[in-house]
């Protein structure tokens, strides 16, 4: 390509996107007169008479929700967190209580009318409650340069000396009679643009009554309307500039308006504008500067140069109109937020010279012991009326938990292969360091017994999958399954709250990153995982919660490697038992389907379609009878089978909108199934183990051709069919075979 030609290129991408930026830039309303700002307050009432709280409320409601149906109860996920609107990129994973509880606090502000308390989400070390208000700081970044997020602000406008001033003291040579604003006027035509420091709202340009009548005009005469542009006011900088220009203009407002140039703005974490983030200090966070004595003060109109002009400045100042965090808020000296309390309750900030009306939500994180330490101070009675308390535990669902290291540590950030159930290994013993044993005695006299008996794995399991314990009674586990809701949200005000104490999410990442960096092993893997574990259990000393005294089986972390070893290890061999051919999971399956098939033909006294001979026939009754031989099941044929039915319509009451799936439904008599069908082929299982051991420690040099097929065949489905490739599944499956079937 000639250097001509290049350069012709360079030149048409370079036109383009100046093209487009103006196009944007036109479109978004970036600048406007007072009067064309009025316009658009007419045809977006409900959008520009929004305060801070409805602001951020809508935040919330642009990207949508979602209802999210878990075993622990029914929950609306509102996929801000997802972070669809920044590739997806560190989501909030979980935490759907929370979301609730935030989102219907904020929505109290907005039937209040005005942000009245401090929203302070604690919870331990590492429970994503910075990253939940991340999540909320970037939506709202994002959000404002939506069109149903714009937002106004306005700046000062003062004409070079080359226009003739009319009211205001100046000469010239070029008049500006016929200037209805200096909105638009270029840069070379402006002496002075001063920007209202606090965004305030541009509406409060109005008088007061003016102002009420014109909202009431466009949002109807019963409208509720926020107190920010009710009793709000300009910046104290703002309304001496405004006074003095009325005084100089004989009371004249649209003179004053001339000077008035309204601007969208939008939020920005990295430039501070209205989404500010506050770290532990111990300084009072705003304060004011007289502007008045600089050098740019004399491009000030003559009528503003005797004025004393003070600028607000500080994080309040920085986050008005939108959102302000104080993180780790309870790390300061109480006297450095007790300002809160007059601010929360009032809406306004007094600095020395100047008092300042807010409006901005407030929202902070603390450490759970920080905040049990300020329970116990005398003046935490006066915080609690100002401050909403939010709970943001440890997840324990470790679904939910091994998503987060299945997002942040990928084979691209690690250099090595993962194993299949990495993630999930480490999220199952997280989440069993972290629960609490159940307190039976709350509960129905018929769950006792089973509660009393459950052990952590079981609790665990019954969070992510609703799965019962073994050998429990129909009725009981129909009880337990209801009740499992009341379990996730036990609560003993005499012990920590579940999901307080345990391993964080980030150490757990730590041991993560530990275990890939292991000699020995060709990836990170559970095996490598678990040695990376029993470590951690020893450091005692720098863990509080390793120092936390068990109960019963319940915290015993280094237990919990063994729990999960073993957990892991019959999850392996299930997974190399279908590899190797022995167990068809479709035709299990498909087995169990007509199995309930016949099952319910049966309990209602219906013949059935043969879809072979096209008759209706009885139900087959050797087909039940095998069946129910195979999952143990003694008893009377006919209360087993009328039970099932009751199962299949309990499921469908629970879980209305769900897809039918009688594997999740019985889950348990699936699996035991499964296994029946295993232990007919153990004999020829155990041999092709042994075979597979040996090929993998001396690459099989002693198999007959046919028998190293069959291993081939066996890593083959692992790979394709459970993600294993050959240097994992050297790893996973000799450890597993080295440990479960040692070669005779």
């Amino acid at each position: 390509m000639s250097q001509p030609t290049e350069a012709r290129e360079t030149g048409a991408f370079l036109d383009q996107t100046i093209a487009r930026t103006r196009e944007r830039f036109v479109a978004e309303k970036s600048l406007l007169s007072f009067s064309e700002y009025l316009e658009v307050v007419r045809q977006q009432p409900a959008l520009q008479a929004r305060d801070a709280a409805a602001y951020v409320r809508d935040c919330f409601l642009h990207y949508g929700t979602e209802k999210v149906e878990r075993p622990y109860g029914k929950l609306t996920r509102y996929k801000l967190f997802d972070c669809a609107f920044d590739g997806g990129r560190d989501p909030l994973i979980g935490h759907e209580a929370v979301q609730e509880q935030v989102f219907g606090l904020i929505s109290d502000f907005v039937r209040e009318g005005r942000v009245n308390k401090l929203i302070l989400l604690h919870g331990p070390n590492g429970s994503a409650k910075s990253s939940f208000i991340a999540c909320i700081l970037r939506a709202l970044e994002h959000y404002s340069r939506e069109a149903e997020g714009a937002i106004y602000s306005f700046n000062w406008v003062f004409p070079t000396r080359k226009l003739e001033r009319t009211s205001i003291g100046f000469g010239g040579a070029k008049a500006t009679e016929n200037l209805s604003t200096f909105a638009h006027l270029s840069d070379a035509d402006v002496d002075a643009r001063l920007r209202c420091e606090l965004r305030d709202h541009p509406l409060l340009l109005l008088p007061r009554e003016a102002r009420i009548e014109f909202l009431r005009s466009v949002l109807g005469p019963d409208a509720a309307l926020p107190d920010s542009l009710t009793e709000g006011d300009l910046s104290p900088r703002s309304r001496a500039i405004y006074d003095a220009l009325l005084k100089a203009n004989q009371g004249d407002l649209g003179e004053v308006l001339r000077h008035i140039q309204v601007e969208r703005f939008h939020f920005s974490r990295r430039y501070r504008a209205a989404a500010v983030t506050v770290d532990p200090q111990m300084r009072v966070d705003a304060g004011a500067r007289q502007i008045t004595a600089d050098r740019s003060a004399s491009s000030l109109p003559p009528s503003l140069q005797n004025l004393n002009l003070y600028e607000a400045v500080g994080d309040l100042v920085d986050a008005n109109r939108g959102m302000l965090e104080f993180n780790d808020l309870l790390k300061r000296p109480l006297e450095a937020f007790k300002y809160i309390l007059s601010t929360c309750e009032k809406g306004t900030a007094s600095l020395d010279m100047m008092t300042l009306h807010l409006d901005t939500v407030f929202i902070g994180s603390s450490n759970a012991n920080h905040l049990d330490a300020f329970m116990e101070m005398g003046d935490f009675a006066s915080f609690k009326a100002r401050i909403e308390l939010v709970q943001v535990p440890y997840l324990t669902d470790y679904v939910q938990e091994a998503r987060i290291y299945r997002e942040q540590l990928t084979p691209n950030v690690l250099r090595r292969t993962i194993a299949p159930h990495t993630e999930t290994v480490a999220a199952l013993w997280a989440v069993l360091t972290r629960l609490r044993r159940p307190a039976p005695e709350s509960f129905p006299a018929p769950l006792r017994k089973a509660l009393a008996k459950l052990t952590p794995l079981q609790k665990a399991e019954l969070y992510a999958h609703a799965k019962m314990p073994a050998g429990l009674a129909r009725d009981i586990a129909n009880e337990l399954r209801a009740h499992i809701p009341a379990l996730f949200h036990e609560r003993d005000p005499g012990k920590p709250y579940e999901g307080r104490i345990g391993a964080s999410p980030r150490e757990v990442k730590a041991a993560l990153l530990g275990a890939a960096r292991r000699d020995g092993y060709r990836c990170l893997s559970p095996i490598s995982l678990f040695e990376e574990l029993r470590d951690l259990c020893q450091q005692t000393q720098v863990y509080e919660w390793l120092r936390v005294e068990g109960d019963g089986d319940f915290g015993k972390p280094e237990a919990f490697v063994d729990v999960v070893r073993e957990w892991y290890l019959a999850t392996v061999e299930e997974e190399l038992h279908v590899a190797m051919g022995l167990i068809d999971t479709d035709r299990t399956a498909d087995l169990f389907k007509r199995y309930v098939d016949h099952v319910t033909h049966f309990v209602r006294n219906e013949k059935r379609l043969n879809a072979l001979t096209g008759r209706y026939e009885d139900p087959d009754e050797n087909l039940m009878r095998d069946v129910e031989r195979r999952l143990g099941q003694d008893g009377n044929p006919a209360d087993l089978r009328q039970g099932v039915l009751h199962r299949v319509a309990a499921w469908r009451m629970d879980h209305p909108e769900a897809l039918f799936d009688l594997t999740e439904i019985f889950a348990d008599q699936h699996a035991r199934l499964t296994d029946s069908f295993y232990e007919e082929k153990r004999a020829a299982a155990d041999r092709i183990k042994h075979n597979l051991l040996a090929h993998i420690v001396d690459e099989g040099k002693h198999l007959s051709d046919e028998e190293r097929a069959q291993v081939e065949q066996t890593l083959t489905r692992l790979e394709h069919d459970f993600g294993y490739d050959r240097d994992v599944a050297r790893d996973v499956v000799g450890s597993l075979l080295k440990l479960r079937h040692r070669a005779p």
